[in-house]
Formats: structure tokens, sequence, C-alpha cells
């Protein structure tokens, strides 16, 4: 009997994540049916077996398999910002982001309009394309919202209205030195005159309690002004707080009365409560200059209010009190638009698609199987070799095939450690140690790497480091062999000191 049809899903952050939703919404039937997992960053980064997977579904196109593979691609919102091609500062190529794009089998989509605008990014083929909408809106629709926050923020009361806050970023974790757009820093609003005594005093009066959420990219950089502005009208999530519940954003999302954004396309999914919605576009000239926007001009496209300054802030506020239909035309113009379906069933329809995509390719799937073991098969013997030659002294040869070896192979933890050993037994311990720390930089998983710097720390005399490698080591290891001869070595470290 065929193991099953493994599919791995990534779920690399809190806040809006389709895969999160898509994993627990699967139908049972299909998970007695498929191997399905769910993994954070951290449990890839630690997982030795990722090439076992048949099927990643991914959201910010991550791919972590030389094989071939059935990927697909959720995305994480509405484009909405210019990106990738259509990023006027995008420094990958063309050719490598049509590339990356062109080993994608489904793209989920929320309508033609999606399928558009997401091309004229990554210009992928536009019969990739299945229109389903996404699975976080599923969450977003649902009626356990309120009770979901109360986790959270148990002091909101009936009585009490919630306004979101969730601008998008201008500076990323991932690439600092990139700033897109110039919102004043001076305060989170990034308003004018802004007062933070009397943006309390008139949430309070107004029974409001206002949610900052800002994008994970900047949660770091805002730690500070986060602390400083919280009280009791004004409340701060980020991440870990979700985490912490397992949660998502799109969990408590819709328990939002009233959402204020500025680029984020969080609104676009958020036209689906249809509720009130605030626009601070304070950097927009800066903005539109640096990084762009797909669609213009963005009055027609942003159904709300524009403000810049606080009174203006607290003015729309109030207008939304008192007339809930203020921009409803405008609203219901943008969501058929934007949105095809306009249900809480978008996971089970590409679950649907998903199965009948394996069904349709399990003949394919299984031969990329074989050939991923032969290929394994092949490896395992090549580096074989290339260990008998360093064991042999043959150190110019192993170096050689080495190299060749990466020619037409990805470096992998074999490949690291034996190159550590040749430097090792050419006396050059600091290329060594280099070696094995790049290829524990790729694969922490991996405890030979680990105890080989262990073991070269220890011939250099260096016993603390050495000691916290091989326990490191020891932690991680799967193999008895290892684990006795380790435990033998920590045991001389404590019986010396």
């Amino acid at each position: 009997m065929k193991p099953k049809i493994k599919i791995s899903l990534f779920h690399l952050s809190s806040s809006g994540s389709n895969n999160y939703h898509l994993f627990h919404n699967t139908p049972e039937y299909l998970l007695e049916k498929y191997d399905i997992e769910l993994l954070t960053k951290h449990q890839v980064l630690y997982n030795s077996s990722m090439d076992q997977s048949d099927v990643y579904i991914t959201t910010h196109g991550e791919y972590v398999s030389v094989y071939d593979k059935i990927n697909i691609d959720l995305w994480h919102g509405f484009p909405l910002k210019g990106m990738a091609k259509m990023d006027k500062n995008e420094t990958v190529p063309d050719e490598s982001i049509q590339n990356h794009w062109s080993k994608v089998d489904m793209i989920m989509s929320y309508s033609t309009m999606y399928n558009t605008a997401m091309n004229a990014c990554n210009g992928a083929n536009i019969a990739k394309y299945r229109i389903t909408g996404v699975p976080r809106n599923d969450a977003l629709l649902s009626s356990k919202s309120k009770d979901e926050l109360k986790k959270l923020f148990p002091d909101i009361s009936k009585t009490d209205q919630v306004i979101f806050f969730m601008p998008t970023f201008r500076k990323s974790i991932i690439n600092p030195n990139k700033v897109e757009g110039s919102k004043n820093s001076g305060n989170l609003l990034g308003i004018l005159e802004y007062n933070r005594d009397q943006l309390q005093s008139f949430l309070k009066a107004n029974n409001l309690k206002l949610i900052l959420k800002l994008h994970p990219f900047e949660e770091q950089y805002f730690q500070n002004e986060l602390a400083d502005i919280r009280s009791e009208q004004i409340l701060t999530l980020n991440d870990q707080d979700l985490a912490h519940y397992n949660l998502d954003l799109y969990n408590v999302l819709g328990a939002g009365d009233m959402l204020i954004t500025d680029y984020s396309s969080v609104y676009i999914d958020y036209l689906l409560l249809n509720r009130p919605i605030i626009f601070t576009p304070v950097d927009l000239e800066e903005y539109k200059e640096n990084r762009g926007l797909l669609f213009e001009p963005y009055d027609f496209w942003t159904p709300g209010p524009k403000v810049y300054t606080q009174p203006d802030l607290q003015n729309a506020i109030e207008r939304y009190i008192a007339d809930k239909d203020y921009y409803d035309k405008e609203r219901n113009t943008l969501l058929n638009l934007f949105h095809f379906y306009k249900d809480d069933q978008s996971s089970n329809r590409i679950w649907t698609e998903i199965d009948r995509y394996i069904e349709e390719n399990l003949e394919i799937i299984h031969s990329r199987r074989v050939h991923m073991r032969e290929h394994k098969e092949l490896q395992s013997k090549i580096k074989q070799t290339i260990q008998q030659m360093i064991e042999n002294g043959y150190l110019a040869q192993a170096n050689e095939a080495i190299q060749q070896y990466l020619v037409d192979n990805p470096a992998d933890p074999d490949i690291f450690a034996m190159n550590g050993m040749l430097h090792l037994m050419n006396g050059d311990s600091a290329e060594a140690i280099q070696s094995f720390l790049r290829g524990h930089q790729h694969f922490p998983w991996d405890e030979d790497l680990l105890y080989n710097l262990g073991y070269v720390y220890e011939s250099i005399g260096d016993i603390e480091l050495a000691h916290s490698y091989y326990q490191q080591s020891l932690n991680q290891s799967r193999k008895p062999e290892l684990n006795t001869i380790i435990n033998e070595k920590l045991k001389t470290f404590n019986t010396s000191r």
C-alpha cells in the first residue's frame, strides 16, 4: 500500500494567515485521505524531512525543496501596493520573479480583478488561477469573533464599540534599508495635531476601544511607543498575543465595528462586513513615489473619509456613529469589484480544488517520489566515495569531488561536514569552523554539524564552546551511538572542572 499523499502548509504569521485557516477548516474526509500538517517557521527550520512532502501550500512564496513538488499559493492579501515586477524599487530581476512563479501550479484568487493585479506583479500563467476566495475571510465572517476577542481583552464590554487601527508597514525587518513612505513617526497613528490625552477622552466619552495592530514587520520597531500609548481605551495587539491564545488576527477582526488603515489591503477583506472604514493616507505622494499603488485614483478605490489630523479623525468617527450608511454605496461598489464570493466557504472551495488537482496528478506525484528516492541514493553513493577519499588522505581529490558535486546538487549537511573536515585535516581550524557554522545555519536540525563544532573547539582547547555545542548536539540527536559518545565527552568535561 502506497503511503498517503503528504501536504505541508506553512504558518509564518498570526496576522491573517490563510494557511492557518485553511488547515483548521480541513474537511474530515481529507484528513483521513491525506497526511496534512501545518508547520511554523521554526518547525520548518528544524524539520529534516521536508522533502518528503508531495504538496506545498504557501502564502509568502516560500519553497523549501529542490525536487519537483505540487506548489499551491494562497498569498497573504489582495495586491494593492506595487510588488515584485510592479514595485518601483524591486531589485530582483523580472526573469527571476517569473521563474519563481513558473513553479507554482495553482494560485487561489478573490476575483478576476485579483487575477489581473496579481499577474501584473508576478507574470504567472493566467490559467493557474482559481477563483475561490481566501480562507482567512471565512474567519472574518464568523459569528464567534467577539467571543475570541474577549480572550485577548476581557475588559471590553458589550456596550463598547471596537475600532481596529491597522496601517501597512514602512520599514521591514527583512529589508530594513528599504523605507516606503514618510509617515510621521512622532505618534503611532501618524496623524497631525496628535494629542494622546484628548484622544483617550474622546474614546471614553463615546464608549470606544481603539485596538492598535501594527504590521508584523514593524512590531519590533515600535515596542516602546506601543507600551507608552496603552491605556484603558487604547489597546495594543501583536502576533505574540494572538499565538499565545492559538488565534489569528482574522479570528478577532470581525469583532471590529470600524477599521482605520492607510494602504493596507486589509480593508479589501473588511468590505465583506460592510462596516465603516477610515483612511489615513498621510504620506500618500511619498508612498506612491517609493512603492507605487496598483489602483488609482486612490480616492476612488478607498471607500471612506480621508483624514490627516486628529480632529479630522474624531469627526469621521462621530459621523460614522451617527450614520452607519456613510460611504455605504462606495463600499458596495468596491465589494463587487474585489470579491466574487462573499460567503464563508472559501476553505471548502480551495480544498475541493486541491483534492481534484491531486487526483488528476497522482501518477506524476508517485513518479516524482521514485525519482527523488533514486536521486538521493545516487547522492549517497557519491558522498560515500568522497568520504573514503578524505579518510584515505586524498584531500585534493576529495575537494575537487565536492566542488563537482555542488555543480549538480545543492549543498546538504553531509557536504558541509565533509568540507569542514577537509579544512580541519589541512590544519585550518578557523575555516573548518566556518564551514560547520554555515552548514548549521542552513540545517539547524543536523546533530552531526553541531558535534563537529564541538569537536573542533575541543581540539583547539576552547572547552566552554566545545561543551556548548556537544550539549546542543545531544539535545537534538536521534542517534544512540552519537549520544553515547557525547555523554562520555560531557562526563569527562564535568569531571575535569
